[in-house]
């Protein structure tokens, strides 16, 4: 079977190789341009989101294109409209699934023409490959990054249609430190970037009417993107009793369309023991515009380490407690403490009692941790959270 998926995706790449490049038109010059490439997911994006502001105090007449997943499209278009002139926002599983989506974008993207690219990316991968094949520029520039998102043979093949490539420091950095590293060495100056979300939009009211919240709460995230990074759902219902019994906290259970069945579960878990408060479950039926005012509203947030936990540690009004195997430790958890001092990460046992040799888990951890989340308990993250709000009311 493998053999035949892989004939069929050397068909699906030939065909979208001869169909994308077949132009009718000549490609439209845009001068004093630059287009701006962020392939990855939400919590990459907030973390690279404010050096837009870096390249536009640098280039403020410029006509500035961002090309990036439609996954964050709402919170792009929400907090950098006033930076960014054009978006362009792709399907990740189309572009890859659907040759005829495919082909029909790659075309369009290669239409333009600029004068600055700029790929941010620093972990590139194939479909980080495929689009920048397409993006016609005379300057194209990307940081050195890895090659752990792919082979080191296909990183140099695309590496060729770079005219510049800033070195990357070859330790493990915070990835916001990482994109200031890249747009310091771009930006040729030191850069002084905070990491933040203006909150002037997310009001309570609108969620208040919406979703008939009412506070205090707690919010609950229980997806993730993949299972060895969920924690279980019967040890957020211990938290979220916790939290109703010892707190007096409505609970507000939120995750995507995928976690809806995961969510009734928790929801009647929490319900069997304890009715004092609102349970609210939202699982698959807010925005991601909509979960950021629900978390920057709230009073703490448990999540396991996604976008959500990104959202709540960016907007800095919630506590954040984040359930870990370690997975990307270092380069997305932990937040340092200069960045954010309520943030609160929850890991397995095997880092937390071996956290003095940070240097080396990070390195084993990095890109991936096989330990498993589940043998994290409910009452390992109930005492962080007593240890923390016990510390705020002193």
């Amino acid at each position: 079977m493998s053999a035949i998926k892989s004939i069929l995706k050397k068909i699906r790449d030939l065909y979208i190789s001869i169909f994308a490049n077949i132009t009718f038109k000549k490609s439209r010059c845009i001068k004093d341009s630059m287009i701006i490439l962020r392939s990855d997911a939400i919590g990459d994006y907030l973390l690279f989101r404010n050096f837009l502001k870096e390249i536009r105090d640098v280039y403020p007449k410029y006509n500035i294109t961002l090309i990036g997943n439609i996954a964050w499209k709402q919170l792009a278009i929400h907090f950098d409209k006033e930076i960014i002139d054009n978006f362009i926002f792709f399907n990740p599983k189309k572009l890859t699934k659907n040759p005829l989506y495919a082909t029909q974008f790659l075309r369009t993207l290669k239409n333009n023409k600029y004068d600055i690219f700029i790929n941010a990316v620093h972990s590139r991968d194939a479909i980080n490959f495929l689009l920048s094949k397409y993006i016609n520029a005379s300057l194209c520039i990307a940081p050195q990054g890895d090659y752990i998102n792919t082979t080191q043979n296909a990183k140099a093949k695309n590496d060729r249609i770079y005219t510049k490539i800033y070195p990357s420091k070859k330790e493990i950095l915070f990835e916001f430190y990482r994109n200031m590293e890249f747009f310091q060495n771009f930006l040729n100056k030191k850069l002084e970037t905070k990491l933040e979300l203006d909150s002037t939009n997310l009001a309570f009211k609108y969620i208040q009417d919406k979703f008939k919240l009412q506070t205090p709460y707690s919010v609950l995230f229980i997806g993730a993107s993949t299972s060895f990074r969920k924690w279980n759902i019967e040890s957020f219902g211990e938290v979220g009793i916790h939290l109703i019994k010892k707190y007096q906290q409505n609970i507000a259970i939120c995750g995507g369309i995928d976690d809806k069945e995961n969510a009734n579960i928790l929801q009647k878990i929490i319900e069997s023991k304890e009715s004092s408060k609102q349970i609210y479950n939202l699982a698959g039926a807010t925005s991601l515009l909509e979960l950021a005012r629900i978390v920057y509203n709230g009073n703490h947030l448990i999540s396991n380490e996604t976008s959500c936990a990104h959202l709540g540690a960016i907007l800095d009004t919630t506590n954040v407690f984040v359930v870990s195997n370690g997975n990307h430790l270092g380069r997305f958890i932990p937040y340092p403490n200069e960045l954010r001092d309520k943030y609160y990460p929850v890991f397995h046992h095997f880092i937390k009692n071996n956290f003095d040799k940070y240097e080396e888990l990070s390195n084993t951890y990095a890109y991936k941790s096989t330990l498993d989340i589940n043998e994290i308990t409910a009452q390992d993250v109930i005492k962080i959270i007593d240890l923390t709000l016990q510390k705020e009311k002193k």
